[in-house]
């Protein structure tokens, strides 16, 4: 039985999936303030998990604290790349709501070569599908929706490599 209303749980999330719509609401935004408070109890909470930024110009703190060594290669390639001009890890406060629960996606960070760049990544050790969890999968279509109605480029990756900057 439990089995089967895992499945039915499942399917009826795949349902309510298949016609999300995010639309922009006037005067909604993030504050920076929030995330600077987020950053300092983070440092005290998660020093073991810290990568120390090199460029401090480009980030907003001194370190940033990391899930996975996915992650932490991603924070080091951010931090070394030329043409990444500001990243930030998104603090977990950072949510989209969608049907099945929040969503937290990983990285925001800006280009600049001809033209600026604004980028939203979510990084896994994996690009298949079939091997992350379901509900891992219906988050991540929804920030597509989400990033997709602001025009910002969002995609998951295993790298900074696999980004076209």
């Amino acid at each position: 039985m439990v089995a089967v209303a895992k499945e039915i749980s499942r399917a009826l999330h795949d349902l309510m999936l298949e016609g999300i719509k995010y639309e922009k609401v006037a005067g909604q935004h993030w504050e920076m303030s929030r995330i600077e408070q987020d950053a300092e109890e983070g440092i005290i909470r998660y020093l073991s998990n810290l990568y120390e930024v090199q460029n401090r110009a480009k980030c907003l703190f001194d370190a940033i604290e990391y899930e996975s060594e996915v992650e932490k290669q991603f924070a080091r390639d951010l931090d070394s790349n030329e043409n990444v001009k500001l990243f930030v890890k998104l603090p977990s406060w950072f949510k989209i709501d969608t049907p099945i629960g929040p969503y937290n996606p990983d990285w925001a960070f800006v280009t600049e070569r001809d033209e600026k760049l604004y980028f939203v990544r979510e990084t896994k050790s994996t690009l298949d599908s079939e091997e992350r969890r379901t509900k891992e999968n219906q988050k991540i279509a929804c920030g597509r929706k989400h990033f997709g109605t602001l025009g910002v480029d969002y995609d998951v990756v295993t790298s900074l490599a696999e980004v076209q900057i």
